[in-house]
């Protein structure tokens, strides 16, 4: 091949002259991967050692021949052993300690390598040395691209040498990557010194500022491998020098190493940290249950509610007017999606917090009961409260004696997206997300189902114009994100996940309504619609969605730079999405003609609409809408 033999000429040249001839960057950048496919194993090997005897002895920017060499190494079939084979050999060491980030990021490619094999990973830790400069060079460097490779690689390391399952304990935890991470006392302790504050600017030390990188950067990988051997004990005699008398590496990083009242901003990574430890994606998540036999649905939970943690970030949100100006400005959104993410990952041990739960109640209806309609027209939203809301288990919205659910303080007029989206994800009901809680897994989705139907009907009562109001903002395409919220408000009721509430009252949730007390509120003297296609086919819905969605779609073809065919205008968005909703009701449609013998002649008229295609005819608008790209 010309260009693999030009640019072995041109390395040959450089090696002979390696401060005055410069690596010329576009030759070498011609070689890309779908050439390094094409060449032979032997002449692969042939270009990597040639690359590899140049850069001990290069005197320039080695960046041309690192990247060359990760892209000859990129493929699969390049594997860990086939690295341990170059001549000479890789010095895995060196390349982590180099003060070089091309060399660096050169390194870390190579031993990426082995995390896609067990075995790989076990022959990494089987070098100390190369894993105590990984560490280093994960936790000290300041470019924050070689340390996230670094963080990647780790990570990968560590998932390669895992099993899928959780080390059960820390004394029979057998795997190789993790023993000589959390088992090497040099290694272990250099995580702990590394990250101490106590140690700021001594000799050999990062700065203070350094060390917040530091521990940033250790928390991000902690949220993403809670088990056994971060929480327990490893080596007590390093984890006694910097505070930690009874746990690990996660107390540690939770409540020793970050001075969060001197610090807002490691305040603010830590309070998202435990956010992210209660999220239920963890495969190291198991249930335990709290002291005094009351459940608690994970070791996470139970060691933030144990330490203090879970009620103190909750405060930020739920005690607000206790806190300083300065920590609210930075942690009340924080607090507000620790919250979230809490009710939403454990809604039984949310509705059984009593107190929790109706200070959430409070201050819900206090942010929302002060918005005027002008704020709400304006886009001024309180987001973050707004996700709190959308994140609430049903049964704690449903109005009680005494007690106006703060959903109902969402306006269905201004068009507002942020209100109109959050009564969509209230709406549907569960979207079959995996939860931790098994409780809520084996009892509540039920319950959820139902709530949500519940609180459809409920708002819908208090709000009887709401869908004259969402089809107007559906039309509204000047205020593009309105009108595509007012679309998937729709979408969400006609696929809602809905059901039935029981027929006789419940004793321990005497604030869920029967069927009977459901329609009874809702000024109803028959049962209402059981699905969510049935409540848009039955007042007030069906005189206002089902019209809308049989329109043709508004274009702007009179407009300059107007939208038909568009597909960055607003109009061609909107209609897009208006197309895709009536896509997703014909099938239901035809599910209900099919058993019930009725809705044949609706059926007919929605297939000669989605014939016609998205803006399914001309129905030109202009004059009241002065800018389509928003």
């Amino acid at each position: 091949m010309d260009l693999l033999h030009d640019i072995q000429s041109h390395l040959a040249e450089v090696a002979a002259d390696p401060a005055g001839k410069v690596l010329d960057g576009r030759l070498l950048e011609k070689f890309d991967g779908q050439v390094t496919e094409s060449i032979s194993e032997t002449e692969r090997d042939a270009l990597i050692c040639q690359l590899a005897e140049l850069l001990p002895i290069l005197q320039q920017d080695p960046t041309p021949a690192t990247t060359l060499i990760q892209v000859i190494v990129r493929p699969a079939s390049y594997t860990f052993s086939r690295v341990l084979e170059i001549r000479p050999p890789v010095d895995l060491q060196a390349g982590l300690k180099a003060p070089s980030p091309p060399i660096n990021l050169l390194t870390l490619a190579l031993l990426e390598k082995a995390a896609f094999s067990r075995s790989d990973a076990g022959i990494v830790a089987g070098k100390p040395d190369v894993v105590a400069a990984l560490i280093e060079l994960w936790l000290s460097i300041s470019d924050t691209a070689v340390a996230q490779r670094a963080h990647e690689v780790l990570l990968g390391l560590l998932t390669a040498d895992d099993d899928g399952q959780p080390p059960v304990t820390a004394a029979y935890n057998q795997s190789l990557m993790w023993r000589r991470v959390f088992r090497d006392k040099d290694i272990y302790g250099s995580i702990y010194r590394i990250c101490s504050l106590s140690n700021a600017g001594q000799k050999g030390q990062l700065s203070k500022r350094d060390k917040t990188v530091a521990q940033a950067r250790l928390l991000a990988l902690l949220a993403k491998i809670d088990c056994e051997s971060i929480r327990l004990s490893q080596i007590a005699e390093v984890e006694n020098q910097f505070g930690v008398t009874d746990g690990g590496l996660l107390e540690f990083a939770a409540l020793k190493m970050v001075e969060y009242e001197d610090d807002v901003l490691m305040h603010m990574t830590l309070v998202d940290f435990f956010a992210e430890l209660l999220k239920p994606n963890h495969s190291f998540v198991q249930a335990v249950e709290i002291y005094d036999h009351d459940p608690c649905p994970s070791e996470t939970l139970h060691f933030l509610m144990a330490k203090g943690l879970h009620s103190r970030t909750l405060s930020y949100y739920l005690d607000s007017t206790k806190q300083s100006s300065l920590d609210l400005t930075y942690l009340y959104t924080r607090a507000a999606n620790y919250l979230a993410t809490y009710a939403s990952s454990y809604p039984s041990h949310f509705l059984h917090s009593p107190t929790i739960a109706e200070k959430t109640m409070f201050r819900l209806s206090e942010v929302l009961g002060t918005m005027s309609p002008g704020r709400w027209a304006q886009g001024l939203t309180p987001k973050h409260d707004l996700h709190v809301l959308a994140s609430l288990p049903g049964l704690a919205l449903l109005p009680r004696p005494a007690f106006t659910s703060p959903l109902f303080l969402l306006p269905a007029k201004p068009p507002n997206a942020d209100a109109l989206q959050t009564l969509a994800t209230v709406f549907h009901g569960p979207r079959n997300q995996g939860l931790s809680d098994e409780s809520v897994q084996s009892n509540g989705d039920s319950l959820q189902r139902a709530t949500a139907r519940a609180l459809y009907f409920l708002y819908v009562d208090r709000n009887p114009t709401l869908w004259q109001e969402v089809v107007k903002a559906a039309e509204i395409v000047a205020l593009k994100e309105a009108a595509l919220a007012a679309i998937a408000l729709m979408k969400a009721v006609i696929t809602a996940n809905w059901g039935p509430l029981l027929s006789d009252a419940d004793e321990d949730q005497p604030e869920l309504p029967t069927e009977a007390q459901l329609a009874e509120k809702c000024h109803s003297s028959q049962h209402l619609p059981p699905t969510g296609l049935l409540a848009i086919l039955t007042p007030p819905a069906m005189e206002a969605v089902l019209p809308y969605l049989l329109r043709p779609a508004q274009t702007f073809s009179n407009l300059v730079g107007g939208g038909k065919g568009d597909v960055e205008s607003a109009a061609y968005r909107v209609a897009a999405a208006k197309f895709d909703l009536l896509t997703s009701l014909k099938p239901r449609l035809q599910e209900v003609a099919q058993e019930t013998g009725q809705l044949e002649d609706v059926v007919a008229v929605v297939n000669r609409r989605l014939a016609l295609g998205v803006l399914g005819g001309n129905s030109e608008v202009g004059g009241n809408v002065g800018t389509l790209e928003l």
